[in-house]
Order: structure tokens, then sequence, then C-alpha cells
């Protein structure tokens, strides 16, 4: 990825400006209200990095909402259209790519995540995350909590077994997370920063 300056604009003396590199894709896997594409966004911002939600991004290739692809196509018709997706993102330039809770379900997906990119489990409670989501009408699972625990039960260990590093979010602010993960990035060498 290209590191690109930021002016701050205005005369005299400027404040530095933090610009990132990634070395690779960095994939944001977890159950719905984990944080991923808040995290992602609040990361890309403070690190000056490229950020992108997995489920707009394929809202904008099909031009319509995930929800009307899952209605016309079903899951595994919708599933299929996020392996897809995710090949695009994991062979293209380094950012932040905040995935979809079920992107891990396709074993090609979580070979694709684990082969091409960096990998950040941020681990919620079904009861946590829904407490979180503010509009469930966009949220179906969370119309019965007994089968969000379930599902996120079920997803646990696959999201645990793409993971390069987990983010414990309970309790935690975003900030606090965007920055437990900008510290893994540093560590791991998959983000590099300059001031500008």
């Amino acid at each position: 990825m290209t590191a690109v300056s930021l002016s701050a604009g205005g005369s005299g003396s400027r404040a530095p400006i933090t610009v990132g590199t990634l070395a690779k894709p960095v994939f944001f896997v977890g159950f719905m209200g984990a944080g991923k594409t808040t995290v992602a966004r609040r990361l890309a911002r403070n690190c000056g990095v490229a950020a992108v939600d997995m489920d707009t991004f394929i809202e904008r290739q099909a031009g319509k909402r995930v929800k009307e692809i899952f209605a016309e196509v079903g899951e595994e018709g919708f599933r299929a259209v996020e392996t897809d997706v995710l090949r695009q993102l994991a062979g293209g330039e380094g950012r932040l790519v905040s995935c979809g809770g079920g992107v891990v379900k396709q074993p090609e997906n979580r070979e694709l995540l684990a082969d091409q990119g960096f990998v950040v489990y941020l681990r919620v409670s079904a009861d946590e995350a829904a407490g979180r989501i503010s509009d469930r009408s966009s949220r179906p699972l969370f119309q019965d909590l007994d089968a969000a625990r379930m599902l996120n039960q079920e997803r646990e260990p696959l999201y645990a077994e793409v993971a390069d590093v987990v983010v414990d979010t309970a309790g935690k602010s975003v900030g606090a997370i965007a920055s437990e993960v900008r510290r893994a990035l540093l560590k791991e060498g998959v983000l590099c920063l300059q001031q500008k």
C-alpha cells in the first residue's frame, strides 16, 4: 500500500500526521456486534491506512442490500458471493477489512484468511453484542437471544482457528480495543507507522 501524506492545512507549524502502511491485509473477524467495522474505522483514522467493510463492499458491487441478496439466493448463494469478494480483498493492497460474522463458515474462506492476511478476532459474548446493537430490526438474529448465544458458541472455534491475535472486547471502549489491535499489528510487523 502506498503511504499518503495528509496536510494539516493552514500556515505556520503543522502537527505531525501519522501515515501507515500494512504489509498485508488485516481481517477483523468475530460475531455480530463485536465492533469489527467500528474498530477498523478508528484504527484506519489513527494510522492513516485504508479500511473497508466487506458487507458494504458486497452491497456496492451487487447494487442491493445483503438481506436482499439473502432473500434472492439464500445463504448458500450469499456465501459464494462473500467468498468471491474475500478473494478480491485478500489479493489486493494492504488494508483493514471488517468481515461479516459468518465469513468463517466456509472452509475456503478460512484458508484465504489464514494464508493471505493477518486475522484479528474480536471476541464478544452474544449478550454483550445484543446490548451494543441499537437497531435490532436490522439484525434478525437478535430477536432470539438463545439462538444468538448458540450460534456464537458454534462459531467461536472457527474464529479462533483463523486468528493471529484474539482481543477480548468485553467492557472495553472502541479506543481501547483499537489501541490493543494497533500494538499487536506493530509488534507483528504488519503495521509500519511514520510521522509526516
